[in-house]
């Protein structure tokens, strides 16, 4: 995944922090250290004590930005959000200016990105420390999931414009939840392996037919 857009910081720092730019590197140093060290290490190893050493900083200073480990937490869901817009963005600039090339390009981005162990890594222990959150009720994940969502309906909703709202999520929490599947069952995908290669095709494809609708007759 690419690096987060700076501009996603406010959105996830306690209120009156990290205003001037010191203070903004700091902050941003922190949500990165915390991400590298879930896409890296146990989960075991993720606590506020590590996130600050691995950032270079007191844990005092750790909790100036993020009191709690909760708040901590959420503000990766904005920086996995700045990261996939700036991926999107740079794959669908590549792409022909046509939606359903757009949708491609992103969908094959995310297939590629699936399989890689950093990202599988990352999203497996961040979903197993969100369910830790909050007794597994499925609240936090729900949370970063119509991130998700809201991203991909971005790029289905130019398919058929008069769609309702409500089918376009429909369409998107489908993807997300194929995409996820994928993320666990497929694991990490050796290259030119050619079993791999045609599950991902054939996920590329449902998931094609279901952000146009002909999967949803």
């Amino acid at each position: 995944m690419t690096r987060s857009d700076p501009s996603s910081l406010q959105k996830s720092v306690r209120r009156g922090t990290a205003k001037r730019r010191p203070g903004k590197a700091t902050a941003t140093r922190l949500i990165e250290a915390a991400f590298e060290l879930l896409e890296s290490e146990n989960l075991d190893r993720f606590s506020m004590r590590s996130v600050a050493q691995r950032a270079g900083v007191s844990l005092a200073n750790l909790q100036y930005y993020f009191p709690t480990r909760t708040d901590l937490a959420k503000a990766l869901y904005f920086h996995i959000e700045a990261r996939y817009r700036t991926a999107y963005e740079q794959c669908t600039a590549a792409a022909p200016a046509i939606p359903i090339e757009r949708l491609k390009a992103v969908l094959r981005f995310n297939m590629q990105d699936i399989t890689t162990r950093p990202t599988r890594r990352f999203f497996i222990q961040f979903w197993a420390l969100l369910g830790s959150m909050d007794d597994f009720s499925g609240r936090y994940l729900g949370e970063l999931y119509a991130i998700d969502i809201e991203q991909l309906s971005e790029h289905i909703r130019p398919l058929q414009p008069d769609a309702p709202p409500a089918e376009i999520a429909r369409r998107a929490t489908l993807i997300a939840a194929v995409t996820e599947g994928l993320t666990v069952v497929m694991g990490n995908v050796r290259p030119a392996d050619p079993n791999s290669e045609a599950q991902l095709e054939a996920a590329f494809e449902l998931m094609v037919n279901i952000a146009t609708g002909d999967a949803m007759a």
